[in-house]
């Protein structure tokens, strides 16, 4: 993909940011990453207060050296897996209770296929495989993943990369989230709808959300949606 010299800030947390909280993760001073990239540390100092951003050629080795994916560290969005959200409390009884593979820190991927209006059909009796939970949330209980399709998404979210969903949080506007349709006997069973959250007033009668391709805004029903956090993307497909 060809970004621009400025890269959009499409989350809560711009390049600056994503840059400040990969390298204290990694556990390493502004001095040190300037010196693997080739810069100096002021440098790295006017990146990460958004003073200035790096240009194109140097992004690539700025991820390399803080070992996260390119795609989140221009982008953000889901990948950025390791932030913390605002806590909010598991349903009664689940803290003590232990999904099947809790104990191996594996959760199930759900079988999926596209559907209409490039909608998804999730079947959430059919797991495709087990993969390792994203590091974070390896204790959560009922943590799920299926693949994405269609292009609604992208470049944030293509298709075929498998999507984590923290079945316990809601996102708050400018995060991913997986909306998924409630039971209620009429509409198409499992189907869902992979979309950034826009507005979810507590007030209002839809949530307001977009998506990328083409880039739209429309509203779905929360009588008719349930909505969930993405937490993390896998791009080791």
């Amino acid at each position: 993909m060809d970004f621009p010299l400025q890269f959009p800030a499409v989350n809560g947390m711009g390049i600056g940011g994503r840059i400040k909280d990969a390298r204290k993760r990694r556990g390493i001073s502004q001095a040190a990453l300037g010196k693997e990239v080739g810069r100096s540390q002021s440098a790295v100092a006017e990146w990460e207060t958004g003073e200035t951003e790096p240009r194109r050629n140097i992004m690539d080795r700025i991820a390399a050296a803080l070992h996260v994916d390119y795609k989140w560290l221009v982008l953000g969005g889901a990948a950025d897996q390791e932030r913390d959200y605002e806590h909010q409390p598991e349903p009664d009884g689940a803290a003590a209770a232990e999904d099947s593979h809790g104990k191996d820190g594996l959760g199930p991927v759900y079988a999926s296929k596209l559907g209409n209006a490039d909608t998804l059909t999730v079947d959430r009796g059919e797991i495709v495989e087990y993969r390792e939970k994203p590091s974070r949330w390896l204790n959560v209980v009922g943590l799920y993943a299926f693949y994405a399709a269609g292009d609604g998404m992208e470049p944030r979210i293509k298709p075929g990369e498998v999507v984590w969903i923290h079945p316990h949080r809601r996102p708050s506007p400018g995060q991913e989230a997986a909306f998924l349709r409630r039971e209620d006997g009429d509409k198409e069973a499992g189907a869902a709808s992979v979309r950034v959250l826009v507005y979810a007033g507590h007030t209002s009668a839809d949530w307001i959300v977009r998506q990328f391709n083409p880039e739209k805004e429309f509203n779905l029903k929360k009588s008719e949606w349930d909505c969930q956090l993405i937490v993390a993307l896998d791009f080791n497909l």
